[in-house]
């Protein structure tokens, strides 16, 4: 080997470009090893560990809200838009037919979950109060962030399906964040 080419080798580990992309290189390693280990560490976000057997039953639920709309039954769930943390509130349903007469004999459940923490799921059972048609329950959430309410009213053979999400806020809570702001204006 030529003094020459030693020299050139030596060179180039004295450089500050060298040094530089070697710099950066490691930085980029150690940015996707944090961000790596945040993904293992963190949940998955998962609503159900059944997502492929849901899947695969989405024409189901298509026939279903078909039918549904053929039966012309109106359910409104009512939700107290001042629902916070630790305060119980009331959820009432009100079931008419689509003479807008109400529907009595009825069994309502509420499904209540965190998409991002299946261990803070509610499930309730509504019961039908001396308003004919009208169902109601008491509900306390234990934290703030997005819910999706998940309706279930059957009747006889009849089912109805509602879905909504909402947003708690927490108690010092008064302007919703970019993102509830967001997630608000796509789904309303």
């Amino acid at each position: 080997m030529s003094k020459q080419h030693v020299e050139t080798k030596d060179k180039a580990y004295k450089s500050v470009w060298v040094w530089a992309m070697l710099g950066l290189f490691a930085t980029i390693f150690i940015v996707n090893y944090g961000f790596f280990s945040v993904a293992i560490g963190t949940n998955p976000g998962l609503v159900t560990e059944k997502y492929y057997k849901y899947g695969l039953q989405q024409n189901k639920f298509d026939r279903q809200f078909k039918k549904q709309e053929a039966r012309g039954w109106n359910v409104a769930l009512q939700i107290d838009k001042n629902l916070h943390i630790n305060q119980p509130s009331v959820i009432g349903l009100m079931v008419t037919d689509k003479y807008a007469q109400p529907v009595s004999g009825g069994r309502a459940e509420l499904r209540a979950y965190r998409p991002s923490d299946a261990k803070e799921d509610i499930t309730l059972n509504l019961e039908e109060t001396d308003k004919r048609g009208y169902y109601h329950a008491k509900i306390t959430i234990p934290i703030q962030g997005t819910w999706d309410m998940n309706l279930l009213f059957v009747k006889g053979d009849d089912k109805h399906m509602l879905n909504t999400r909402i947003i708690i806020q927490g108690a010092g809570d008064a302007e919703p964040t970019p993102l509830e702001k967001i997630v608000k204006f796509i789904t309303p």
